[in-house]
């Protein structure tokens, strides 16, 4: 009989256990357990970053290399308009300005739900829009991938006009945008010392005049997403250009490696602006399985000509696979009418739901709160990839 897939919710929060849980509970052949679950002692990772987003990849990551196994994290908050998105990320500690303090999680909520209450004073109904946001990330343990970060590669810089050159296949270029790029060898195939020499020639540039994304080496040819960055007069290092410079450098150290003499990689490349972050993370998991693929080895994370996320900074030695997204709207209601409910958490008996506003988030059934809630539109998106992608997850578990 075949094992389950088990995947570990990194939460010791027995709410969101308990929510996830049954959200993911409609996925065949998937366990779910949470941190309490499992017997491990693990250390809860700083969370320093700047966002939802940044956060959820740093918990995700390194829950899943502490446990070892595919693990699912969240990272959720309220933004509340008239406080200009306050909370955010530091929504669980709101009121010690993100410190922890030690308080107990009771404690926390309703110092947390009086901050809020106090500093929305005098701001009038129709201005009291708010949503509870959610990010959720599956990560894998192992290997040099760090999670992608499509933010980072698309740029805060505003991105030029499109220039068009030409070689035999016409190729488009964008200052400020992500490509996906793919080059080959003109014949034979690449030694694992030669694979080496071209993975050390596609990083040369990082932080100087690109961000390498992701980039795998394979024996025929290398696939890259990368961003060329912008040069201190506001012009854009040329794609072209990088493509010359990795292809030819490598090109000569090969020749005199093998005592030979002439091309290396055929004359063109295939390069495609990725369009949005959909795309960027389409990408980024074919280039991720492209060795598993290929049958170069037989699991995630110990091919060796393989680097990802060189531009992002998270630390923990983990792959994030899937990323989804949910919100849920609504506003902060006006004292005495709240706090009101008990079947909530957190800010629930703030938020009044939207669209009619008369009840809170903490007067939901759970069954209704699980089908409307913003960590459940993320955890039904994550739960039908999932679903889809058993098989393959089943591999990385092996």
């Amino acid at each position: 009989m075949q094992q389950p897939l088990r995947i570990v919710l990194a939460t010791g929060n027995p709410h969101k256990v308990e929510e996830l849980r049954a959200i993911l509970s409609h996925v065949a052949g998937v366990e779910v357990v949470g941190l309490g679950d499992v017997g491990v002692v693990t250390q809860e990772p700083e969370e320093t970053g700047a966002d939802f987003d940044e956060n959820c990849a740093i918990k995700a990551c390194s829950y899943a290399q502490q446990m070892g196994a595919l693990c699912l994290a969240d990272d959720s908050g309220l933004e509340v308009d008239a406080l200009d998105g306050r909370p955010g990320v530091i929504s669980s500690h709101y009121a010690t300005d993100g410190k922890e303090t030690g308080a107990s999680r009771a404690e926390r909520d309703a110092a947390n739900n009086a901050r809020v209450l106090r500093e929305m004073e005098g701001v009038e109904e129709a201005k009291r829009s708010a949503r509870f946001v959610c990010v959720m990330k599956l990560a894998v343990p192992g290997g040099t991938g760090f999670q992608p970060v499509p933010k980072k590669a698309l740029r805060d810089h505003a991105p030029t006009f499109l220039h068009r050159y030409r070689r035999n296949l016409p190729h488009w270029e964008r200052g400020g945008r992500t490509y996906f790029v793919t080059f080959r060898l003109r014949e034979g195939e690449l030694s694992p010392d030669e694979r080496r020499i071209v993975l050390a020639a596609c990083k040369h540039w990082h932080g100087e005049r690109m961000l390498l994304d992701l980039v795998v080496v394979m024996p025929d040819h290398v696939h890259m997403l990368v961003s060329p960055l912008a040069k201190p007069n506001g012009e854009w290092w040329a794609l072209a250009g990088l493509l010359q410079s990795i292809k030819g450098y490598s090109a000569k150290v090969i020749n005199e490696h093998r005592g030979t003499s002439g091309a290396v990689w055929q004359d063109e490349s295939h390069d495609r602006i990725v369009r949005d972050e959909d795309e960027f993370y389409e990408k980024w998991r074919y280039i991720t399985f492209n060795p598993m693929r290929a049958g170069l080895v037989s699991r995630h994370g110990v091919y060796e000509f393989f680097e990802g996320g060189l531009g992002n900074g998270l630390k923990a030695r983990s792959t994030v696979l899937m990323t989804t997204m949910g919100s849920f709207d609504g506003r902060i209601g006006v004292p005495p009418a709240v706090p009101r409910g008990a079947n909530g958490f957190g800010y629930d008996p703030l938020f009044l739901v939207a669209p009619d506003y008369l009840r809170t988030g903490a007067e939901l059934p759970s069954d209704e709160k699980n089908a409307r809630s913003h960590r459940a539109m993320a955890a039904k998106a994550m739960a039908a990839w999932i679903g889809a992608n058993v098989g393959e997850l089943l591999k990385l578990q092996a």
